[in-house]
């Protein structure tokens, strides 16, 4: 199957559209505006993930479907800043009251669509 360009003369004119790929183990979103649509709509924006940690180190285009919550239960991190931050509480063994999600997308299909 070929696929077709999108001719911006079929598109609604919309200021902005955003995809968001909530993935089982890898997340990750991206954006367009209408305006660089018109003159190029290969434009695409997406986010280069990596960790706050190493700003040097690994990047991506997705990042780990992963989330930490402080002790109180408010949020900390997402992906790989929350593996790092995790890992590092849990060498240090100050990991015990943290919460700390992986992998949980499946989770949320406990209800069935009829």
């Amino acid at each position: 199957m070929t696929s077709q360009p999108v001719l911006a003369s079929a598109v609604k004119p919309r200021l902005q559209v955003a995809a968001i790929d909530f993935g089982t183990t890898y997340s990750g979103y991206a954006y367009s505006f209408y305006a660089d649509f018109k003159q190029n709509p290969l434009n695409i924006h997406t986010n280069k993930w990596g960790s706050a940690a190493r700003p040097t180190g690994l990047m991506s285009l997705k990042a780990p479907s992963c989330a930490l919550f402080t002790p109180e239960g408010v949020f900390d991190s997402f992906g790989y800043d929350a593996e790092e931050r995790y890992a590092d509480l849990a060498n240090d063994g100050q990991h015990k009251d943290w919460y700390y999600f992986s992998r949980f997308k499946m989770l949320l299909y406990e209800n069935k669509v009829s």
